[in-house]
This record gives structure tokens, C-alpha cells and sequence, in this order.
């Protein structure tokens, strides 16, 4: 049986993955690229098929519902944490002006992923597990 994961804890991972990503791009994680690709992933999680204007809804709410009841029960595979990651980053790019998703879209997918297996993952630990570089090439990237 695959390993469940809740929506606190996916939402604890790419929060943490946006936050990783942006410091050491040197951004604001609550710039327009971030905040996007955090409601993207999140609304796609739930509703893999979701329309943009769904996702835009759900950003543009003033103040966010109240978590759901089942907030803390594991529901989610690897797989489907993955897929509504990569689709709402992509989908967040292709939205905000930029033709296919970059570098730093890339990390932030994969720091999430891996702060999803190991909440006190680092930088260091991100790039290791993910990328056959030294840190400073990868930061390069972003």
C-alpha cells in the first residue's frame, strides 16, 4: 500500500518549498510566481482537471474557508502530490507571462517533494537528493 499523505502536511511541504526556493533566489515568497504556484498546486491537488478560472477564484478569495474536516487525514499519494505539483507550477507559469516553467519552478516543485518526505530538509539536502550538482551551480540557476 503506498504511503498517504494529508493536505496539511502537502501544504506544509510546498509552503516550505516555495519559502526554500524564493531565499535562495534571492525573492519574496509572496511574489506573484509563488503565490500562484502554491493556489495552482493546491486547487489541482483536490481538482486535477481544474480550469484556470478555478484557480484564480480560489487565489483571489479575500480570506481562505476554513480547512476541512479532513485536512489532517492522509488521502494523497506521492504520485498525485507530484503531478498537481509540476501541473500547477506549469500552469501558474503559462498565466503569469512565462512560456513553460524554468529553473526556479523546477526547484521549487523538487524542494517540495523532498520537504514532503523530510520536513527539515535543507538547501544542501534538496540539491543532493535532486540534482547531480554542487549547491552553488544550482543556486546559479535560480
Amino acid at each position: 500500500m503506498p504511503l498517504l499523505y494529508t493536505r496539511a502536511q502537502i501544504r506544509d511541504a510546498l509552503t516550505n518549498g516555495l519559502t526554500l526556493a524564493a531565499d535562495e533566489a534571492r525573492l519574496s515568497s509572496s511574489a506573484a510566481r509563488f503565490t500562484w504556484a502554491r493556489t495552482a498546486a493546491m486547487t489541482l491537488l483536490e481538482k486535477p482537471g481544474a480550469a484556470w478560472a478555478e484557480v484564480k477564484s480560489e487565489h483571489d478569495r479575500a480570506t481562505p474557508d476554513e480547512l476541512p474536516a479532513d485536512d489532517d487525514t492522509p488521502r494523497f499519494t506521492r504520485d498525485e502530490v507530484s503531478q498537481a505539483m509540476n501541473n500547477g507550477v506549469d500552469l501558474a507559469a503559462e498565466h503569469n507571462g512565462r512560456a513553460f516553467p524554468d529553473d526556479l519552478d523546477n526547484f521549487v516543485v523538487n524542494a517540495a517533494l523532498s520537504l514532503l518526505d523530510d520536513p527539515e530538509a535543507d538547501f544542501g539536502q534538496v540539491v543532493a537528493e535532486c540534482y547531480g550538482e554542487r549547491p552553488s551551480v544550482v543556486r546559479s540557476w535560480l
